[in-house]
């Protein structure tokens, strides 16, 4: 008997992790640099997936929704437009965004038990010109058109180095933390929490000079905003982050810094646990660390005499490159 059992366990077959190729992540080698496959940007991570036991696979040319069904955990990495060289820009690419059919099968795959990770970019759907913002949305985080910027090295420090840390305690307080110090990030974009959403933080930024740029509302936010989001959809759980780099292998990827692997670890741990989790405090699910009632000085919008400042930082960001796409015969020569 024991015999049957242990040869049913041998044959049993790995879990699938699906890693979303069909909306323009191979677009990202259109700029000199890596693509964000699962074989270039995510290998580390398609590396730590296969030391857990999961058969990483790519969708390819393949529907999404077609390889959802012997799915256990699917894989978004930043979705993009098609590049313009002479305007250092994404452009609009109707096979780069998630049709509603995909959405709809994404969030049944969810709640169904399936696992979801997924990545934004800095200034969000605005600057990759797709529509990952409509998958967020449904699952309680709003992904914003903003990016996170340290500004102390915005004139002594090339685009494409930016970087910010962020200490244990902008983490959950829960299973995030254990074994973190500090975490390094690149610009990400933001999450706004909607009302009594079962999601919350996984992650705030610093605040202070690790400002946010909103430049659709043209806003100036100097508080601790959530950069990635986690929770629960029916019977599964998602984690949503504002960006790739932190978890990315390549030469700009961040994944050896800091202790961003114990991070990813924990948070794979977290994704695809079947174990209850305790919900987070009411005070750390708000999702800010300002005062509601302080939250207009914390922020600077593009009325009367703020314009000046608003079209200031708008100047310096367009000056340094950070709100261009960057090509890589240009930015590192």
């Amino acid at each position: 008997m024991k015999l049957v059992q242990l040869t049913r366990l041998r044959s049993a077959p790995a879990p699938l992790a699906l890693f979303d190729a069909g909306h323009g992540q191979a677009n990202w080698a259109q700029t000199g640099f890596p693509s964000r496959e699962l074989h270039t940007n995510f290998a580390g991570l398609t590396e730590i997936l296969c030391r857990r036991g999961f058969q990483c696979q790519s969708t390819g040319r393949t529907a999404l929704a077609t390889n959802l069904a012997t799915c256990r955990l699917l894989v978004i990495p930043p979705p993009t437009g098609t590049y313009d060289a002479r305007k250092e820009r994404w452009r609009f690419q109707r096979a780069a965004r998630f049709t509603r059919e995909e959405i709809r099968a994404v969030l049944g795959f969810v709640r169904a038990g399936g696992r979801l990770l997924a990545f934004g970019y800095r200034f969000g759907d605005s600057f990759t010109e797709t529509n990952l913002g409509d998958l967020c949305l449904p699952l309680g985080g709003r992904l914003n058109d903003d990016a996170v910027i340290d500004v102390r090295a915005l004139r002594q420090t090339d685009p494409l180095h930016l970087h910010f840390e962020t200490a244990a305690e902008s983490l959950w307080p829960g299973w995030a933390r254990p074994g973190v110090r500090t975490v390094g990030w690149r610009p990400v974009a933001t999450f706004t929490l909607q009302p009594d959403a079962p999601a919350w933080p996984l992650a705030l930024s610093a605040g202070g000079s690790c400002l946010s740029f909103d430049r659709t509302l043209r806003r100036l936010s100097f508080e601790s905003l959530p950069i990635a989001v986690g929770g629960h959809h029916g019977a599964g759980r998602f984690a949503l982050f504002g960006g790739p780099h932190l978890f990315e292998s390549s030469p700009l990827g961040l994944l050896g810094q800091g202790d961003n692997t114990r991070f990813l670890h924990n948070t794979l741990g977290w994704l695809l646990s079947d174990a209850p989790d305790e919900p987070p405090p009411p005070v750390w699910r708000a999702g800010s660390s300002v005062w509601p009632g302080l939250r207009e000085l914390s922020q600077v919008e593009a009325d009367g005499n703020r314009e000046g400042t608003i079209a200031s930082v708008e100047r310096l960001l367009r000056q340094t490159g950070v709100l261009k796409a960057l090509s890589r015969a240009k930015w590192m020569p």
